[in-house]
């Protein structure tokens, strides 16, 4: 998506703003993290965001990129940074109700965006965390929807959940083959297949958001030191 938007570039075309919304709507929690850690109470930081997105999807942001600008989230913290300490967020600041919004208002209201700041770590990097854990999220809601497509989805669910929730001893593949009247071998086999589209979902999701192929290991390898850090394992 981020390739086809960089594309277009000043020109503004359709499919490309309808990129860029999408691609907004689905990484809009790191930069309501980002101005969160910088003090921000919960619902100046809301209408922060909302009136943003106003303003990117409206102004025609793109005239903006520059080709070094090669990953999204470089380019979506560079935008808002600048819109933060200028003019415009006096003037498109958005207030609850009567409009069309990028984001729900809900989505604001979860338990979650609720959570005051807690953490030592600059907004920038609480803002790079948060998008790591959204890439994450992201592929494994994606996982989600192949499984229910497929056959026996309460059999690839239970096998899903332990993959990824496993608990402190690891997951107990003898006690899913009983359960679900199989052998091991074959529960086994599905882990294996799970974990080996998920990880396709995870690299496409990556893929998404940078303009270049060449770029997407180092991404997923900045993605993964984010995920393993003590703040996101605890």
């Amino acid at each position: 998506m981020w390739s086809m938007v960089m594309a277009a570039g000043a020109a503004g075309e359709a499919p490309a703003m309808e990129a860029l919304e999408r691609l907004a709507r689905a990484y809009w929690q790191p930069l309501f993290i980002f101005v969160r850690q910088r003090g921000m109470s919960h619902d100046d930081a809301a209408d922060a965001v909302q009136g943003f997105f106003a303003h990117m999807l409206g102004r025609d942001p793109l005239r903006g990129v520059e080709r070094r600008e090669t990953r999204f989230r470089t380019f979506l913290l560079r935008c808002f940074s600048n819109w933060l300490t200028s003019e415009h967020r006096k003037d498109a600041a958005l207030k609850r109700g009567g409009a069309v919004f990028i984001v729900p208002w809900s989505e604001f209201d979860s338990d979650e965006a609720r959570m005051e700041p807690d953490s030592v770590d600059s907004p920038e990097l609480a803002f790079d965390r948060r998008w790591a854990r959204t890439v994450f999220e992201l592929a494994q809601s994606r996982l989600a929807e192949d499984i229910a497509t497929r056959g026996r989805p309460d059999f690839l669910q239970e096998i899903s959940r332990r993959v990824f929730h496993p608990g402190a001893e690891g997951p107990n593949w003898a006690e899913v083959a009983q359960a679900f009247s199989t052998n091991e071998g074959a529960v086994r086999k599905a882990a294996a297949d799970l974990r080996g589209r998920f990880a396709a979902l995870l690299r496409q999701e990556v893929s998404a958001a940078v303009s270049e192929d060449a770029e997407v290991d180092d991404e997923l390898r900045y993605l993964f030191r984010l995920l393993s850090s003590p703040k996101n394992s605890a």
